[in-house]
């Protein structure tokens, strides 16, 4: 699956860390029904525009990415009922190995990093999973959730491990985030030379408007 043949639909742009300071906080229920809007057709998407026929989500214990985690494979198996479609929960380093298992089969590895988890503990938990995934040559389309992106969690495990840093240069990788001016969401082609990584935008789609705001809120 080749960068220039996905067109991910961006209804489902997934949100998972702070971006706005609001007077009034998110409740629990909130955050939860952000993760289900968010989710709603990006597992569709994956198997109707990028032609996917499987997605492991690799996330953390937190409850909101796995409510997010949950409702990716709803999606997607609403799409697609023979998709192959596992969960790999990261709850620390030493997960790693098992999460790549689950990956080696799958076309695509959704890294979902975000929750209430710190920003180290995501980018600790990303580096012994890439470690174990360029270790196994696995050659799939690796999609970066709107945390893993927006907190540079890849782009500091590039910089920290040279064997990593080689791996991704040769692996497609979409990273998608949200422009709340235009009320879009964005899915961005992501490449990396081993220096620095570019991104060139895929397209963009409107989301709904109480998404909007409930993203603005956070």
């Amino acid at each position: 699956m080749k960068k220039s043949a996905m067109t991910l639909s961006l209804s489902a742009v997934l949100l998972a860390t702070p971006m706005l300071a609001s007077a009034e906080p998110l409740s629990f229920g909130e955050h939860q029904t952000i993760r289900s809007m968010a989710s709603a057709g990006i597992g569709q998407a994956i198997v109707n525009e990028m032609g996917a026929g499987s997605m492991a989500v690799i996330n953390n214990p937190s409850a909101v990415c796995g409510a997010l985690a949950g409702g990716l494979g709803a999606s997607m198996l609403s799409a697609d009922p023979q998709a192959g479609f596992r969960i790999a929960t990261l709850r620390s380093a030493d997960d790693a190995a098992a999460a790549v298992r689950v990956t080696a089969d799958k076309d695509v590895a959704y890294l979902a990093l975000g929750g209430n988890l710190a920003r180290d503990e995501n980018v600790a938990l990303a580096h012994a999973y890439l470690q174990e995934l360029a270790a196994s040559e696995w050659d799939g389309t690796l999609v970066l959730h709107i945390s893993s992106w927006m907190q540079k969690q890849v782009q500091a495990v590039a910089e920290a491990d040279t064997a990593v840093a080689d791996y991704l240069q040769g692996i497609n990788m979409v990273a998608l985030q949200p422009d709340l001016d235009a009320g879009q969401a964005v899915m961005l082609g992501v490449n990396f030379d081993g220096e620095s990584f570019t991104t060139e935008e895929m397209g963009r789609q409107d989301m709904r408007e109480d998404l909007v705001e409930l993203f603005r809120r956070m």
